[in-house]
């Protein structure tokens, strides 16, 4: 009996048969004993509890973090052990002033994700925390953080959205963002995402979006009828006033419906912080600069000086 016994735990050790790649992608850091219960439900070791004793005798015991991690039944267990310390790695690089279609097709192109599993998953806030801050059955348009992940190939959507909304919080966590001001507040960031690069300059365009929106004014931004097409092309004169969206600036007063790309740390403090002045137009000359007036007449000017600019730019 002792040697039967002997030799039925010696067997618990032993490695699975051979097989084939398992991909096992855990969301969010996974407990060591969670991790190798998920092991041997999918085949990878014979038995959790050997595993853990191995680990633990071994000085191997670790907590999983997220990721995905590549196993072949047939491994040994030490073999297992130091996999879950080494998730695959795969960076890619999501762009500031994507909105989520332009998101998904440039997951697709990465070879990460199918861009219609991006969408329908993007497409269902209520399965994520959202820390209270978005009501049920809103859309995740503006909280998708750009930035730079760890995503291999085959990586699941939900993981991917995750991440952006982990990413999120943690970047505006001491902001300021609230449930009542939360939605304003990134709708007007991403307009200011697709308008400036720098700060300051940022921070002025909100000002001149607070002073429009109290003056009745419209806010006349192109990026509003980009986002209404769905499609990131030089506007034709046409656009302006055929595109019927609520989305279109040039149609409809006040902000659009919702965020028009998922914002950056920098456009969202901008937003929160706008600079108190009396200007209510700008525009941006061939060389960078934007130019801030309050009057009509005063930007008609500007808009001549720029196109005197570019004109002479061509010769």
């Amino acid at each position: 009996m002792i040697l039967a016994g002997g030799w039925y735990v010696k067997t618990r050790f032993n490695p699975m048969p051979e097989g084939s790649k398992i991909t096992l992608q855990f969301e969010n850091s996974t407990a060591f004993n969670v991790a190798v219960q998920r092991l041997e439900a999918s085949g990878i070791v014979r038995d959790a509890n050997a595993v853990k004793l191995f680990a633990t005798l071994t000085n191997m015991k670790r907590t999983v973090q997220p990721g995905s991690y590549d196993f072949r039944p047939g491994m040994s267990i030490t073999e297992v052990l130091r996999t879950m310390g080494k998730p695959n790695r795969r960076m890619v690089y999501v762009p500031e002033g994507r909105w989520i279609a332009r998101i998904a097709r440039g997951l697709e192109d990465r070879r990460v994700i199918p861009a219609k599993e991006y969408i329908e998953a993007a497409s269902h806030p209520e399965k994520y925390d959202l820390q209270g801050l978005v009501p049920a059955g809103k859309t995740l348009e503006g909280l998708l953080y750009p930035d730079t992940y760890n995503f291999p190939e085959g990586t699941k959507a939900e993981f991917i959205i995750k991440r952006q909304l982990m990413n999120f919080f943690a970047k505006t966590d001491k902001l300021g963002l609230t449930k009542t001001n939360l939605k304003r507040v990134i709708t007007i960031a991403s307009l200011l995402e697709l308008e400036a690069s720098d700060f300051n300059e940022r921070k002025m365009i909100a000002g001149v979006i607070e002073n429009r929106l109290k003056a009745g004014m419209k806010l006349q931004i192109d990026a509003t009828i980009n986002y209404a097409m769905q499609k990131w092309r030089p506007l034709y004169y046409k656009d302006y006033s055929t595109v019927k969206s609520p989305y279109n600036t040039y149609l409809y007063t006040g902000l659009p419906p919702g965020p028009i790309c998922s914002p950056t740390k920098p456009s969202i403090e901008a937003a929160l912080n706008p600079t108190k002045h009396n200007f209510v137009y700008y525009i941006t000359m061939p060389d960078g600069v934007t130019l801030f007036s309050a009057t009509y007449p005063e930007h008609m000017k500007n808009v001549r000086k720029r196109d005197a600019l570019k004109a002479a730019k061509t010769k």
